[in-house]
């Protein structure tokens, strides 16, 4: 077995300029990689700003997008709802023209009802005038002679429907004689008011009928009805009362009756 060879100064300098060699060479590869990983940061870095440049103007010109996006939908919307308001303006005028059109045919058959009824009314009204023109000229007017003789009053002439020529006034019937007069107000319903109106017609008479201002003036008031009140009333005026009585008419008043005389 051959013996170990001893270390040498050379062998030692020997060695450490190979581990010189190798820290030199490790040295520069850690340079280059320093290197490399620089290199690689930057274009990293110059990467990363380009992409941020790409997203900003994608990012602007998204938002552009969706502005205009944006106003073209509320034009849109702004020109439907004005075609909707317009639409619908135009539905509400025809709906009122189809109104006004409905009512003025709702309007025209009434009338033309209407007229129906007045023209059946006034014939109506018609047949109570003549029915009541009836009973004046039938039965108060020829039983007033009598009735007032029973009175002690003569009378030797009658009219009807009596107005002087202003038509300030009118009689229903006027009776009278050479120095007596006896004008006589008839009514279906014989009311209080009817009593004042009669009194005011007898008080202007003679001033409308001034050829009659000598005669005495007596009043009477006839009624197929007659109030309570202006039953009373017209005793108290001093005026005649005539009320039916069967097929007749009869004055009612008492025998202690006094009349006025105007």
């Amino acid at each position: 077995m051959t013996a170990p060879q001893p270390i040498t100064l050379d062998d030692i300098f020997a060695l450490f300029r190979e581990s010189e060699a190798e820290r030199k060479a490790m040295y520069q590869s850690q340079q280059q990689a320093m290197h490399e990983f620089q290199q690689t940061m930057k274009e990293s870095q110059q990467v990363w700003q380009e992409s941020q440049q790409a997203w900003q103007q994608q990012f602007q010109q998204t938002m552009q997008e969706s502005q205009q996006a944006w106003k073209q939908t509320v034009q849109e919307s702004q020109q439907a709802w004005q075609e909707s308001q317009q639409e619908s303006q135009q539905a509400w005028r025809q709906a009122q023209q189809q109104a006004m059109e409905e009512h003025r045919r709702t309007v025209e058959r009434e009338m033309a009802e209407l007229r129906k009824v007045v023209a059946d009314t006034n014939k109506k009204v018609g047949a109570i005038s003549n029915r009541w023109g009836e009973f004046v000229e039938n039965l108060v007017q020829p039983a007033v002679v009598r009735l007032l003789q029973a009175k002690g009053i003569q009378f030797h002439w009658t009219a009807l429907n009596v107005v002087p020529e202003d038509r300030a006034i009118e009689i229903d019937i006027l009776a009278e004689n050479d120095t007596e007069i006896v004008a006589i107000e008839v009514k279906s319903f014989l009311e209080a008011r009817d009593v004042k109106r009669f009194i005011k017609t007898l008080t202007k008479f003679k001033t409308v009928f001034p050829k009659y201002s000598n005669h005495k003036l007596y009043g009477a008031m006839a009624g197929i009805k007659v109030g309570t009140r202006a039953e009373c009333d017209v005793v108290e005026a001093g005026l005649f009362l005539i009320k039916p009585a069967g097929d007749s008419v009869t004055i009612v008043n008492n025998e202690h009756f006094q009349p006025n005389i105007w």
